[in-house]
């Protein structure tokens, strides 16, 4: 091939390569004025690949993930552009606004000084100034600014720039000074986003250090609106999205702190942007009772902020409590323990759902210290004390015992009779006695604390009187509208037809398994079953031979009638 060949093939490269690369360029530009930084940050990482000298695609590319909140990244393309351009006004100020933002603020303003004495501009001061901000340097950005103001006074960033100094100042921000001057800037460029943005932010800090309440609301209307203008003038703006969503969330206005910080999510979605964004969206959702929106949210805070990843965990162990997943909560109430993160609610939330998760033992330990550090949950240690009864009568007591002394409601009554169920269950019946005696005190008509008294008596060998108050409370309850009551005289008369039984006092088991089907409980198998007993002990083969059919009839699985059925060959 000729030289002059080569040459011509090469140019067409070049060309071709040149297109595209101007192509893509523009197309991320395009992106970037839309408002999707994220894509159009992929899109300008081809456009350097493909020529990793091209200054403006750098500074695109520095600008593109500064506002993406990757400053490290930022800085690598803008300390490449500045290596190729030295010279250039938007290269200097890219470069140094980078090195302010990665730590490095004295070593940027000692270039913009330098750049500044050759090339005198309004930007270039306004970006010194925010460098020597960005320093510390707050005297020397106070004169810096007034030497802009002196040397450009019809221009609005001279007056942005001693905005910002004025809302940075050491040791007290002179919040309104710095209103002031960005309304001058606003005057005079009422297009300036920046000036409508800080504006705002300095509304904010107006109001919350306002003691008058009519005052720091409408200093708070006015933050709003500075945001509404940001937002007519640029809607793809991020930062104002999130700063506006910040605010709401500090107000505690949680539905609209939610709406901003879903629009600036839309814009930076989750792992690009503001990591605090998915706290503040993440805690908003939380605590609108939202926890299937907050779950993503909280747990990249919780990925992305090691000082919040305990924090986080607790929030989602709490929206896994409301949401009954209740392995998920145990997971993550486990973790916020172990960092010393439950608050004494979170205890009764753990252990219930220890509970629902089938681990009773864990559930038990955890309850005990639920009852030490918030013993005023007076139904969650009720159930504790319920939870109790069948593994450790004595604990039982000790929960029940708190709960009385903590809280005084309608389940008094009924505590103290479990309490003496507890005695009971150890055999201590003079002490179960008394229990059952200070319920009757409260609740004199309680079918099943009379029941109670029989039991006592029974356990005493006093079946004579133990039958005069099973009686009683058949006749208080047996024809009781309640449900529950009626419940409480058929299980009197199946003491009364289980003590007849023993007797072989057959005529009075009949009377009293009749009792039971024909007024208290048609369906009770175990009522037919002691009528069909009672009748085949009395020698009256058919008519045991039907109620054990109705036994059967109520109860299928009832052995003792299907055997009884059998041995009289009905």
């Amino acid at each position: 091939m000729r030289y002059s060949q080569i040459a011509i093939l090469l140019a067409l490269v070049c060309s071709f390569s040149t297109a595209f690369s101007q192509a893509t360029f523009d197309r991320a530009r395009a992106l970037v004025a839309s408002g999707d930084v994220p894509a159009a940050a992929e899109v300008i990482k081809q456009v350097v690949a493909k020529e990793p000298t091209n200054v403006d695609a750098l500074v695109l590319a520095s600008q593109i993930f500064l506002e993406l909140e990757s400053s490290d990244t930022a800085l690598q393309y803008a300390k490449r552009a500045y290596e190729e351009s030295d010279s250039r006004g938007d290269v200097v100020r890219q470069y140094v606004a980078a090195l302010a933002k990665t730590g490095s603020a004295e070593q940027a303003t000692g270039i913009m000084r330098k750049f500044l004495k050759k090339n005198e501009s309004v930007e270039n001061y306004l970006t010194l100034v925010d460098a020597l901000i960005d320093a510390d340097s707050l005297r020397a950005a106070e004169l810096v600014g007034t030497t802009a103001k002196t040397k450009f006074a019809t221009s609005a960033q001279s007056f942005l720039a001693l905005g910002n100094i004025y809302f940075n100042y050491k040791p007290q921000p002179v919040y309104e000074l710095a209103k002031q001057n960005y309304e001058e800037a606003i005057k005079l460029e009422p297009t300036l986003i920046q000036a409508h943005f800080n504006l705002a932010q300095c509304y904010w800090k107006l109001a919350n250090a306002e003691s008058d309440e009519d005052l720091s609301n409408e200093l708070f209307k006015r933050c709003l609106l500075s945001w509404n203008e940001v937002g007519k003038l640029d809607p793809t703006n991020a930062r104002a999205f999130f700063e506006q969503g910040k605010i709401f969330y500090l107000a505690k206005r949680y539905r609209d702190a939610t709406k901003a910080l879903v629009e600036y999510r839309k814009l930076r979605p989750v792992g690009t942007g503001q990591a605090i964004a998915s706290w503040y969206l993440g805690n908003s959702y939380y605590e609108l009772n939202a926890c299937d929106s907050a779950k993503i949210h909280l747990m990249d805070a919780g990925k992305q902020i090691d000082t919040l990843r305990n924090k986080t965990s607790l929030l989602l162990a709490r929206c896994a409590f409301r949401t009954k997943q209740w392995g998920s909560a145990v997971r993550d109430f486990k973790t916020a323990e172990t960092a010393n993160m439950l608050e004494p609610l979170d205890y009764w939330y753990y252990g219930t759902s220890q509970v629902l998760a089938g681990d009773t033992t864990s559930a038990i330990a955890t309850m005990w210290k639920a009852s030490k550090v918030m013993p005023q949950q007076c139904v969650l240690m009720f159930r504790f004390g319920l939870l109790l009864q069948s593994r450790d009568t004595k604990g039982s007591s000790t929960i029940f015992k708190k709960r009385l002394a903590s809280c005084s409601d309608s389940l008094d009554a009924r505590i103290l009779v479990f309490i003496g169920n507890n005695f009971f269950q150890d055999s201590v019946v003079d002490s179960a006695e008394a229990y059952y005696n200070l319920a009757l005190a409260k609740e004199p008509n309680n079918c099943y604390f009379i029941s109670r008294k029989a039991e006592i008596l029974l356990a005493r060998d006093d079946v004579k009187g133990a039958r005069v108050i099973l009686d009683d409370v058949v006749a208080r309850c047996g024809t009781s509208n309640d449900a529950q009551e009626r419940r409480y005289a058929e299980q009197a008369l199946f003491k009364l037809c289980n003590l007849d039984l023993q007797e072989k006092s057959y005529a009075a088991l009949v009377a009293h398994a009749k009792n039971i089907v024909t007024t208290i409980n048609p369906t009770s198998a175990i009522g037919w079953l002691y009528l069909g007993i009672g009748h085949q002990g009395a020698g009256v083969k058919d008519e045991a031979c039907k109620a054990y059919k109705k036994a059967i009839e109520f109860d299928p699985n009832s052995k003792p009638a299907k055997d009884n059925l059998k041995s009289l060959g009905c």
